[in-house]
């Protein structure tokens, strides 16, 4: 199912109402935001809606999931029972794939919060006289990299098309052109807060490293977190550069077939 196409034409047959968003989202009891994220196709109307909003932009539910008018002529039985057959597959197929990008959120939840339990734990153990280890891998500070990135892909909605890009490099695996460009958005928004999370953790080391300059435990730890969050950041970063270059051979593959 096309949003796009569906906003702009939610958008056209408003305006040949000579409705303003705020009017038809005061008419269907909705909030003239909600009009304009429909229009730029950003959501899709509820269901439970869908009648409502029909009625007010005269026309009928079938054209509003199609995202076009129909022609003026009296369509035959069997052409409206295949444009309805049509447009329901549409709406189950969107409906399972919001499906999926909910349980996968839940996932990427649940990995996000366990890497931050494990970084607390790795903390508390560094304390200990064999925590030495950790001390000299950071591994605190990698685990809040990868547990504060999985919980913020979670929370944007992306964690879904993040793990489909992985699936790349499973045998087998089969994603559509639509899963691997989304795949391609989300591993980009992946490596932007990767960027993002190594800077702020090694600007808080070199901070930690400028404030205790006399103390040499502190300093090697302030070092270490500097040093092992760039490379860690850079590491990551080279792997999706990677990755990103697989898809966009699968895509042209695809297209070249």
């Amino acid at each position: 199912m096309d949003q796009i196409k569906i906003g702009k034409f939610i958008a056209t047959m408003r305006k040949k109402q000579g409705l303003s968003q705020k009017q038809l989202a005061e008419r269907i009891d909705v909030t003239d935001k909600t009009i304009s994220k429909w229009e730029t196709g950003n959501r899709m109307p509820d269901a439970s809606i869908l009648l409502k909003l029909s009625s007010e932009l005269q026309i009928n539910v079938n054209e509003l999931l199609a995202g076009e008018q129909f022609s003026q002529e009296e369509p035959s039985p069997e052409e409206y029972v295949k444009k309805t057959e049509r447009n329901i597959v549409d709406l189950v197929g969107e409906l399972n794939e919001n499906e999926k990008r909910r349980k996968g959120g839940g996932i990427g939840t649940m990995i996000g919060t366990l890497f931050i339990v494990l970084a607390l734990i790795q903390l508390v153990g560094s304390s200990l006289p064999l925590g030495k280890l950790a001390d000299i891998f950071d591994i605190p500070t990698l685990f809040y990299l990868a547990g504060l990135k999985f919980l913020i892909l979670s929370i944007s909605g992306r964690f879904h098309d993040y793990l489909n890009a992985w699936r790349t490099y499973m045998p087998g695996a089969e994603l559509s052109v639509k899963e691997m460009q989304l795949s391609i958005h989300a591993v980009k928004y992946a490596g932007a807060l990767s960027l993002t999370l190594g800077g702020i953790t090694s600007s808080l080391g070199l901070f930690s490293l400028l404030n205790y300059m006399t103390d040499l435990n502190r300093i090697g730890s302030g070092i270490a977190q500097v040093v092992l969050s760039l490379f860690y950041t850079a590491v990551i970063e080279t792997a999706y550069v990677i990755l990103l270059y697989r898809i966009r051979r699968r895509l042209e593959d695809l297209f070249q077939d």
